[in-house]
C-alpha cells in the first residue's frame, strides 16, 4: 500500500509541473504584452502577435498584393504607338457579356437571305407588344419586311431587328409618332425632329429597305425611290466607301459604337421565339389605318405651312437686310461729300 500511495503521488507531481504536449501555444502569449494568439485549434505551433508583426499567412498575402500592384501601375503607365500614356484609359467593354452575338458577327453582310422565320419574327413582336398601333397586324408587317427586303436582296430578318430595335418594337415613345411609319429613324437628329414621314406602313418599309440599299450596294433601288436621304446617303457612300456589313452601320446609321450589336442582339432573340403563329398575328386593322391617314395629311398639311412661313420670314429678313445696307452706303456718301465739300472752303 505504501509503494501505490508514493506512486500516485509521483504520478501527481508530474501533471502539475511538466508541460502536456499540444498546450504551448495556449500559455506563451498571455505573458508577453497581453498580445493575442492567431488560434490554430488545439494544435502546437500556433504564431502569436509579436512586436505588432502579423502571421506568415498576411505576410505572404502582403506581399503577393505589393507584386500585383506593381504589375498593375506598371500596365497603367504603358504608352501608345503615339508615345501618349494610356493611364487613364478605360478598359475595352466585354460585349459578349452585354448582348447575344453570333459568332463572327462583324462579318456579316447586310445582303442575304434570313436565318429567322416570319413566325419567329411575329413570336418577338408580340412578346413585346400585341398591338403595334401602326395601321397593320403583326403578320402584315413582317410580310411587308419579307416582301421588300427580300426584292433588294437585303436580309429581312435583320431590317425587321434593325426597325424593332428603332421604334422599341413600335411602342415608339420617342420623338416619331405611329401616324409616320417611320421605322427606322429617317431624318430624327434629336432635339424633338420627328423627321420624314410616310402615309402607309407599305411606304414606311420601303422607305427603310432603300435606305440599306444606299448604304450597302452601287445599284439603285428596283422600286420608285421614296426616301427622301436615298441621294445624300448614296453620294456619301459612294465618296467614302459602301458599308456591306451590318458591323458598319456603328458611328455611321446611327452614332453610337454598339447600334450594330444592339441589333444583333433582337435579331438573336427573335432566332429563340418559337416557330409558330403568336395569338392575334392577323387581326384587322384597316380602321386604325384610315385614322392613320388623316392624321399624316393634317400633319403634313401643318408641316407644309410652317415651312412656308419660315421661307417668308427669310425672304422678309433679306429684304430688311438688304435696306438697310442701302441706307448705310447712303450714309457713308453724304459723309464722304460733307467732308470733301469742308476741305475745298
Amino acid at each position: 500500500m505504501k509503494f501505490m500511495k508514493k506512486f500516485v503521488c509521483t504520478v501527481m507531481a508530474a501533471m502539475v509541473f511538466l508541460p502536456v504536449s499540444g498546450m504551448e501555444a495556449k500559455r506563451v502569449s498571455s505573458k508577453e504584452k497581453n498580445q493575442p494568439v492567431i488560434s490554430m485549434g488545439d494544435r502546437p505551433g500556433a504564431i502569436p502577435m509579436q512586436n505588432g508583426k502579423t502571421d506568415r499567412r498576411k505576410d505572404k498575402t502582403e506581399k503577393s498584393d505589393k507584386k500585383l500592384n506593381k504589375t498593375e501601375l506598371a500596365k497603367d503607365t504603358r504608352q501608345d504607338k503615339k508615345g501618349n500614356s494610356t493611364a487613364n484609359a478605360k478598359p475595352k467593354r466585354d460585349l459578349t457579356k452585354i448582348y447575344i452575338l453570333p459568332k463572327g458577327y462583324k462579318e456579316i453582310t447586310i445582303k442575304g437571305k434570313a436565318e429567322a422565320t416570319k413566325k419567329q419574327a411575329a413570336q418577338l413582336i408580340a412578346a413585346n407588344n400585341s398591338d403595334i398601333g401602326i395601321g397593320c397586324s403583326i403578320g402584315e408587317i413582317v410580310d411587308l419586311y419579307w416582301e421588300e427586303a427580300e426584292r433588294e436582296g437585303i436580309r429581312p430578318d435583320m431590317a425587321l431587328s434593325q426597325a424593332l430595335l428603332e421604334t422599341g418594337y413600335f411602342n415608339f415613345g420617342g420623338s416619331v409618332e405611329p401616324w409616320q411609319h417611320n421605322f427606322c429613324g429617317l431624318g430624327t437628329i434629336g432635339n424633338g425632329v420627328q423627321g420624314a414621314a410616310f402615309k402607309t406602313p407599305e411606304e414606311g418599309v420601303r422607305a427603310h429597305i432603300q435606305h440599306l440599299v444606299a448604304y450597302c450596294s452601287h445599284d439603285l433601288p428596283k422600286t420608285k425611290l421614296i426616301d427622301p436621304r436615298y441621294e445624300r446617303a448614296h453620294n456619301l457612300r459612294l465618296e467614302k466607301g459602301l458599308i456591306t456589313k451590318w458591323s458598319g452601320l456603328n458611328w455611321t446609321w446611327a452614332m453610337g459604337g454598339e447600334y450594330a450589336e444592339k441589333i444583333f442582339n433582337t435579331h438573336q432573340l427573335m432566332l429563340r421565339c418559337e416557330d409558330k403563329e403568336p395569338e392575334g398575328m392577323w387581326v384587322d386593322y384597316k380602321k386604325k389605318q384610315k385614322e392613320l391617314e388623316k392624321i399624316y395629311e393634317k400633319k403634313m398639311k401643318e408641316r407644309e405651312e410652317a415651312e412656308k412661313k419660315y421661307r417668308k420670314k427669310g425672304k422678309i429678313q433679306s429684304r430688311q437686310e438688304i435696306g438697310n445696307q442701302k441706307q448705310e452706303s447712303k450714309t457713308v456718301l453724304k459723309h464722304t461729300e460733307k467732308e470733301k465739300s469742308k476741305k475745298k472752303k
